[in-house]
Parts: C-alpha cells; sequence; structure tokens
C-alpha cells in the first residue's frame, strides 16, 4: 500500500489505474488516427493543437467515470460478464460527461466518427487489461506485501482474521510468539523462537514487521527489530497497520497516546480550511443547479403521495461542528406521523415509517439534496460525518468512546462512513460507522474529499450504502 495525501492506496489498484491511463490516451491517438487515416493526412496535421492535452482530458474523464461506478474498489466481483456491463456504464457515464464538457468547451471536441472510435478501442482494451490482471495478476503472490506478525495473541489474531478476508493485500509469513502471550494463532503459523529472529526476516523476505504484541513491547527485542529495520524493513504498530488495510480507525485497539500524535487532520490550518469552503461552495452550487429539475420532480412526487396534507420538506435539529445544533433540510422520506409520541427512534431497515416516495429518494440518495443550503449557510460541509440528533449523540457519547471526535470537524451530506458502511439503524451502526468517521477525522483533505464524492456517485446508481453495512469493506483499492 502507498501513502499517498494522507489515503492509502493499494499498489496493485494504482498499477491498474496507471494502465487504463496510459491505454486511454493510446486509443484516443488510435482511434483519431483510424478515423483520417482515409484521408491521407498526417496525425500531426489532424487536430494538431492540443492532441495530447484533449487525450489527457479524455482519459482523466473515463477514469472517474470508472471510480464512479465502483471499477477501483472492486474488480470481477460477480464475474466477467457483469464486470463488462459496468464498464459498460462508466462509459456511459464518460460520454454523458464529454457531451456537457464539449457543450461548453467546443474547441475539446475532436468529431462525432473519431470519437466513436476512441470509445470502441478503449472500450474493449479497458476489458482485456481487467481480465489479464484477474487471471494472471491479481492473486500473484509477488504482488501482496510479506508481513511477519510480531506476536501471537488476540491482536494477532486480529490480523488473521483480516488475512482471511479478499482480496488482501499482504501475506502473512509468520507470526513470532512472544513469552507470557497466550497464543490464538494456529501452531502451524507460529514461528520457531529458537532462530535467529534477523536472520529469519532476511531469509523469509520479510517486507513488513507489524508489532501486535498484547502485552508491554519485550526490551530484548528492540535490537532485532531496529536491524531488520536497518536492513530495509518496515515497521508499523497494530492501528496503523489496520487504518491502512480497512481504511478505518479500529477502535477495539485504539490508544489514546496514538490518537493524540497521529490526529492529524484535527488542525487543519487557515489555508486548508479556506480551500475546503471554496470546495464546499463550488460543489453546492454546481449540484444545486444541475439537480434543480430533479428537486422540482420530488417535491411533486411528495406532494401528490400526501395529496398536498403533509409539508414537503422536513425540518430536523442536528449536532454540527463542535457541538453546536442547527436544523438540517431535507425532503420528506417519512410520514408525518412518524414520531407523534415524540419519541426520537432509529431508522429501521425496511422502516414502515418511509413513504413509497420516501423510500425510493433515501435510496438514491434524493432526500438530501435540500442540504446544500446547509452548506451556503456554513453550517454543514460537502464531505464530512453526518449529523446525528442531540439526544442520539448524548447518548452514544456516553456508550462510545471517541463518539465525541467526530465532531471536530462540520458534518457533511456524504461522507466516509456513508459511502463504506451505509445508513446506520442502531448503536452497533453508530460504532462502526465512528471507525469510518475518525478515519476522515485523522485524514480529510482535498484528495480523501474527492475519493467520497466520486464513491458518492456510485452509492448515488447502485444504492449501495443507502440501507446498511457493505459485505464488501474490505475489497476496496483506491
Amino acid at each position: 500500500m502507498l501513502r499517498r495525501f494522507r489515503h492509502y492506496i493499494s499498489r496493485w489498484s494504482l498499477l491498474l489505474l496507471l494502465s487504463e491511463f496510459v491505454t486511454a490516451i493510446a486509443a484516443f491517438y488510435l482511434g483519431v488516427n483510424a478515423r483520417f487515416m482515409s484521408d491521407g493526412r498526417p496525425l500531426d496535421e489532424i487536430h494538431e493543437d492540443f492532441l495530447l492535452l484533449r487525450a489527457v482530458f479524455f482519459a482523466c474523464v473515463l477514469l472517474i467515470s470508472m471510480a464512479a461506478t465502483g471499477r477501483y474498489q472492486r474488480l470481477m466481483e460477480d464475474g466477467f460478464i457483469d464486470e463488462s456491463l459496468r464498464v459498460a456504464l462508466s462509459f456511459v457515464l464518460c460520454i454523458v460527461a464529454l457531451g456537457l464538457f464539449f457543450y461548453v468547451f467546443p474547441s475539446l471536441f475532436i468529431g462525432r466518427g473519431a470519437f466513436a472510435l476512441v470509445l470502441i478501442f478503449s472500450f474493449l482494451a479497458f476489458l482485456i487489461i481487467r481480465k489479464v490482471f484477474y487471471d494472471h495478476l491479481l492473486d500473484l503472490r509477488h504482488l501482496k506485501r510479506r508481513i511477519a506478525v510480531f506476536g501471537a495473541g488476540e491482536n494477532a489474531c486480529l490480523i488473521a482474521n483480516l488475512a482471511l478476508k479478499t482480496p488482501s493485500n499482504f501475506q502473512v509469513v509468520g507470526y513470532w510468539p512472544v513469552d507470557g502471550e497466550v497464543s490464538h494463532i494456529k501452531p502451524s503459523d507460529i514461528c520457531d523462537k529458537e532462530q535467529d529472529f534477523v536472520q529469519w526476516v532476511k531469509n523469509s523476505r520479510i517486507d513488513e514487521i507489524v508489532i501486535a504484541q498484547d502485552g508491554k513491547f519485550p526490551k530484548h527485542f528492540m535490537q532485532d527489530i531496529l536491524d531488520s529495520k536497518s536492513d530495509g524493513v518496515l515497521i508499523v504498530d497494530l492501528l496503523s497497520f489496520f487504518e491502512r488495510e480497512s481504511s478505518l480507525i479500529n477502535m477495539d485497539i485504539l490508544d489514546p497516546e496514538w490518537w493524540i500524535h497521529e490526529s492529524h487532520g484535527v488542525d487543519q490550518g487557515s489555508g486548508q480550511e479556506i480551500f475546503k469552503k471554496i470546495f464546499d461552495i463550488f460543489w453546492s452550487v454546481v449540484f444545486l443547479g444541475t439537480t434543480l429539475p430533479l428537486m422540482i420532480v420530488t417535491s411533486l412526487a411528495i406532494m401528490i403521495e400526501s395529496r398536498g396534507r403533509g409539508p414537503i420538506f422536513y425540518f430536523q435539529k442536528r449536532v454540527g461542528f463542535n457541538g453546536r445544533i442547527f436544523e438540517v433540510m431535507k425532503f420528506r422520506s417519512m410520514r408525518t406521523d412518524a414520531e407523534q409520541d415524540g419519541v426520537a427512534r432509529w431508522a429501521q431497515q425496511d422502516d414502515k415509517r418511509i413513504t413509497l416516495v420516501g423510500s425510493f429518494i433515501r435510496k438514491t440518495r434524493l432526500d438530501e439534496l435540500p442540504q446544500f443550503l446547509n452548506v451556503l449557510r456554513g453550517e454543514m460541509s460537502f464531505i464530512g460525518p453526518r449529523p446525528e440528533r442531540p439526544v442520539f449523540v448524548k447518548q452514544l457519547k456516553e456508550k462510545i468512546p471517541y463518539y465525541s471526535e467526530r465532531l471536530r470537524v462540520k458534518p457533511g451530506i456524504t461522507g466516509w462512513a456513508q459511502v463504506r458502511y451505509g445508513y446506520g439503524s442502531s448503536e452497533h451502526d453508530a460504532a462502526e460507522k465512528l471507525k469510518y468517521d475518525l478515519y476522515y477525522v485523522k485524514n480529510h483533505g482535498i484528495f480523501l474529499d474527492l475519493l467520497v464524492l466520486i464513491y458518492s456517485v456510485e452509492v448515488v446508481l447502485f444504492g449501495s450504502g443507502a440501507s446498511g453495512p457493505r459485505e464488501d469493506d474490505q475489497s476496496t483499492l483506491l
């Protein structure tokens, strides 16, 4: 895994992305050349102005469209046919996006014939690349980091359980037992303590050592660990390992001192705050403008279903940045008597209080659109942890450690927990979502915000994350 802009990216997914980026540029040149070959003119005379820039622009839009349909989060999860359909949908999104850009910037257009050939060549090449990756590269052992786990107790067992989930980006070569520790690892996976630790690391071609003993670190092993570090082996603590591999903060083993030292996102600085504000305003204005027809249709649908007897919008008090209370604005998705007794309740899956229109707009996240006004008022951010009701926040802060840490950033319309976990309907869900919220608090920046924005498109298109946890959390690649 490579850490870029405070976020981890697996090496093989980066290789796939770069391969398809280069392929898209090559397909662009090939399509333009094939279209005008019959004219007998050399390529440098055809669209000679900014041809490379146009090719790079096409490749970027295409790759963003692929990410928006989950093609860099998961690969071949339901077979090659399903993958082909998802890739085809990505190309449809790309065509729509490019159509809008061509309308605004007509100089970018290369002609319908050339553009059609570019799309055909790109589509076929992408399918070939993905088939090769899946059949010959995805599971090759040399693409996975070889790690040694220092410890064989409960903490080490957490890594063993994580390694069982696929796809994983690492291979556990062995577990080095520590004196006084109760083993929770299969005997066949435990290393022989009689051998020299440093030499075993060298002979086993270990790339990384994860410090995962249950008790205090044995001081007599410090020299061996440092010797291995001098030999180029990466040394990583257990919390950082889980953060990297799962894109969350494992609260079961979270140490307050670690959080104090590592929570860099808590203090972003004035420059980052200004940039974040510009990001929020820009995208809010863009989405308010482009989704206005959808908002009008949604309003009419709610009005027709309730026969004009209920409100279209729903206002509810929520807890925002640093615990400040504000009123969030949403399209009404429940019956008007949903909480007529005044008792706040979690929204459940298949909740009978949700109307027919409400069920649809919740799955597609259309009910969230009015919150762009909350963003423009400065009460929310475009990306961030979802704001909860005061009564739930009070309960959760008492029962879940570190829950108040999610209030150190502005709440958002969508967030890392929403694209990775989905709607929560219980205290257990709140605890699980907090793992992702803490990851965002620790690492948030423009790169992670853009990733959340792209992944949110997949949520809207396929309804993933709208009603519960994803079953494939470990399959995220970017």
